[in-house]
């Protein structure tokens, strides 16, 4: 009853925020940092033994009886840049215990006066999040994550920082061993010092997602509900934010992804008017020994596209 409080507790506490127009800080928190979820479009909820999945769901490192270890890099538009590196293992009597390192860098910027004019300084922009994690089962085929996370920002000289909390079940339906359901709360938290006095919720996510490995074909396919806590004008709504993906296993070494993210392409179509192909994604998994390298590329259309990069393996 005690593994079954705090799960029941966010679940029953989190819809109350979904669907409130609030402002948001920290926006980067937003960010997939993992080729192998970008790639799939970010429809996959229901990944397990990965370390590099702990931002999407912590639940799915329940079972992994290894040690993990990730390290992705990730250019973006313009001059920022980012990435992650991410460690778990399994401590008997307690769970699998994950920590997790992402941050961002959005290049040098020239300081200007009051008149708008060029000081010949220049100055900097970061943002990074510490996450510590726990993850293990809840019964037969059910598991659970947690995440604390402690968020700090910096731009210039001044400064913010937060605390959020993550939250994800992941379901293996009995029936079919096959089929996975997922559900996460992310973000779930509010700063305490923003630039100052300023007081803003975090960019609280919730996504709820089915996947499905193929009996005769070696395809696992996924489809997501995401950005559940943004505000709708109706309810169905909802249904419009999806992400599709699937994993294309080629041989016992290469693996082959590609998604689709109907929300992003709806809101680069708002901006840009017209996109055809924002919101699409694709990527590569070589898997050699006990190491995975994978790749990702994801595209805004007119704004151009993203890569990311990651190495994963473990330590035994």
């Amino acid at each position: 009853m005690k593994k079954l409080f705090l799960p029941l507790l966010l679940m029953l506490g989190a819809p109350l925020l979904a669907g409130t127009p609030i402002t948001r800080s920290f926006e980067f928190l937003r960010t997939d940092f993992y080729p192998r979820t970008v790639a799939t479009g970010g429809a996959f909820v229901t990944f397990s033994g990965d370390v590099g999945t702990l931002l999407f769901n912590p639940a799915g490192m329940a079972l992994s009886t290894k040690q993990h270890y990730a390290f992705a890099l990730n250019k973006y538009l313009l001059d920022i840049n980012g990435g992650l590196a991410a460690y778990t293992r399994r401590i008997e009597g307690l769970g699998v215990v994950s920590a997790l390192v992402s941050y961002m860098n959005y290049g040098e910027f020239k300081e200007t006066n009051t008149f708008a004019r060029e000081t010949g300084n220049t100055f900097s922009a970061n943002d990074v999040s510490f996450n510590v994690s726990l993850s293990d089962m809840l019964g037969e085929g059910l598991s659970y994550g947690v995440t604390l996370k402690y968020i700090f920002s910096q731009i210039e000289s001044y400064n913010a920082s937060s605390v959020a909390l993550d939250f994800g079940l992941l379901w293996q339906v009995p029936y079919d061993e096959g089929i996975r359901l997922g559900f996460a709360v992310t973000n779930l938290g509010s700063n305490f010092e923003y630039y100052g006095s300023v007081q803003e919720r975090l960019p609280l996510d919730m996504r709820l997602g089915f996947s499905k490995k193929l009996a005769h074909l070696p395809l696992t396919i996924a489809l997501s509900l995401i950005h559940l806590a943004d505000p709708v004008d109706s309810f169905s709504g909802y249904f419009k934010r999806f992400a599709v993906g699937g994993e294309f296993t080629l041989s016992e070494s290469l693996r082959f992804r590609l998604g689709y993210d109907h929300a992003l392409n709806r809101d680069l179509n708002d901006e840009l008017q017209g996109t055809r192909f924002g919101g699409v994604s694709g990527g590569l998994g070589l898997y050699y020994k006990n190491f995975r390298f994978d790749y990702a590329y994801s595209d805004y259309d007119l704004l151009g596209g993203t890569h990311r990069l990651s190495l994963t393996g473990t330590l035994d």
